[in-house]
C-alpha cells in the first residue's frame, strides 16, 4: 500500500554539491522514514531515477547524479551493502546510464547497474488495480527490500507535469511501455494506470531532484530552470502537489493527479504538512501549443495505427519452432516516438 502520510520535507539547495545535498537529505530523511531501524546490511535497496535519456546532467532531462550520490552516501552510512540502481530508459538504456552518470557512482560505491530492459519480466497480478490487473515489471522490484523512486521536477508535453507518480512507468520493461500505452486507448486510461503501476510499486521513499528542473518541452526537450529545491516524502503523490505548487502548476491542470486524490491516495492538498524550508516559487514555462495538439492527435491516432503497424508473427518454413516478428510499416516508429509517455 502506498503511505498516505501527509509530510513532505523541502529544503533550499542552489548547487550540486554532494555533500552539500546529502546533508540536507539527511535532515529531511530523519523527518520523514527511519532509516536506521529499517536497513541492515542484508537489506535489498532500488534506487529509480529518471533516466528518461542519454543527456548529460547539465541538459536537465535526468536526475543529477550529485542527487543520487547522495542518496548512495546515506545508505552506506546506515548500513547498506546491496545497492541497486535502476532504470529502463529509450535509445538504450546502457548508454543512459553511462552518460548520467551513474555507472561513475555504482563502480565507486560497489552499487550493482540494474538495466530493467536487459533482465527478466516479471508479470504481477494485482485484481485491485482500476486498469492495469496484471503489469509487466521488472523482476528488480519484486527482487528488492526497499525502493527509493528519485524523479525530477519536468513539465511533460503530454500530461504536462512529471515527477514521483510518472517517474515508475520506467518499471514497466522495453517496448511493453508502448505496447501498454496504445492498449489502453484513451487519456483516463493511461493516467490510471499510471496510479495502478504506483500503487503496485509503492516505493517506500521519494526524493525529488528540483535544484534545476525542465520546464516547456519536457521531458526531454525542454529547457533547464532553477527552482533551487529538494523534496522528500513517504507519499509520492503529496510530493507531486507541493512540487507542482512550487512551479505554478495547479491540482486540477494535472488528471493523474487530480485523479489520486479522488481514489484517496493522499490527503486534499491543504492537509499536507511540509516541513523544512520556505523556498521561493517559480513559474516553469509550458510546452508549446503545436506540441499539445500534436501529442493530443498522436494518442487519439495511436491505438488503431498500432493494431495495423504492430510487430506480427511469421513462421520460418526450415525451423518450424522458430518465429520471427517483423513490423508490418516502418512509419511504426517515428509514431513510437512521438506519442511515447515517458
Amino acid at each position: 500500500m502506498v503511505s498516505n502520510t501527509a509530510k513532505v520535507a523541502i529544503k533550499l539547495c542552489e548547487v550540486y554539491d554532494v555533500d552539500l545535498i546529502e546533508m540536507n537529505l539527511q535532515e529531511m530523511l530523519d523527518q520523514i522514514y527511519d532509516l536506521k531501524a529499517n536497513i541492515n546490511e542484508n537489506t535489498k535497496v532500488l534506487i529509480k531515477p529518471n533516466l528518461v535519456s542519454p543527456l548529460t546532467p547539465d541538459k536537465a532531462a535526468t536526475t543529477h547524479p550529485a542527487v543520487v550520490e547522495a542518496v548512495v552516501r546515506i545508505l552506506k552510512t546506515k548500513g547498506a551493502k546491496n545497492i541497486w540502481i535502476g532504470d529502463s530508459g529509450i535509445h538504450g538504456t546502457s548508454k543512459i546510464f553511462e552518460v548520467c552518470g551513474m555507472n561513475d557512482i555504482a563502480q565507486r560505491y560497489d552499487c550493482q547497474i540494474c538495466d530493467f530492459d536487459n533482465d527478466s519480466i516479471d508479470n504481477v497480478h494485482n485484481q485491485d488495480n482500476f486498469i492495469l490487473k496484471n503489469i509487466p515489471l521488472t523482476r528488480f522490484i519484486r527482487d528488492c527490500d526497499l525502493i527509493i523512486n528519485m524523479p525530477k521536477t519536468k513539465i511533460h508535453h503530454a500530461v504536462l507535469y512529471t515527477g514521483a507518480i510518472k517517474n515508475l512507468y520506467g518499471t514497466i520493461v522495453g517496448k511493453n511501455k508502448m505496447k501498454l500505452h496504445a492498449n489502453l486507448g484513451t487519456k483516463d486510461n493511461f493516467e490510471n494506470a499510471l496510479l495502478d503501476l504506483f500503487t503496485t510499486v509503492a516505493p517506500t521513499i521519494n526524493i525529488m531532484d528540483g535544484i534545476v528542473g525542465m520546464e516547456g518541452n519536457g521531458p526531454a526537450n525542454g529547457k533547464p530552470v532553477r527552482s533551487n529545491m529538494l523534496l522528500a516524502s513517504t507519499n509520492g503523490l503529496a510530493l507531486d502537489i507541493v512540487a507542482m505548487s512550487q512551479i505554478g502548476i495547479g491540482v486540477r491542470d494535472v488528471g493523474y493527479i487530480e485523479k489520486g486524490l479522488k481514489r484517496k491516495m493522499a490527503p486534499r492538498p491543504s492537509e499536507i504538512e511540509i516541513i523544512g524550508d520556505q523556498v521561493p516559487l517559480v513559474s516553469y514555462e509550458k510546452p508549446s501549443a503545436f506540441l499539445v495538439k500534436l501529442n493530443g492527435f498522436v494518442e487519439r491516432v495511436t491505438p488503431s495505427i498500432y493494431q495495423h503497424m504492430k510487430p506480427i508473427p511469421k513462421f520460418d518454413k526450415k525451423n518450424v519452432s522458430s518465429v520471427k516478428y517483423v513490423k508490418k510499416f516502418a512509419l511504426w516508429m517515428p509514431l513510437q516516438w512521438m506519442g511515447c509517455q515517458w
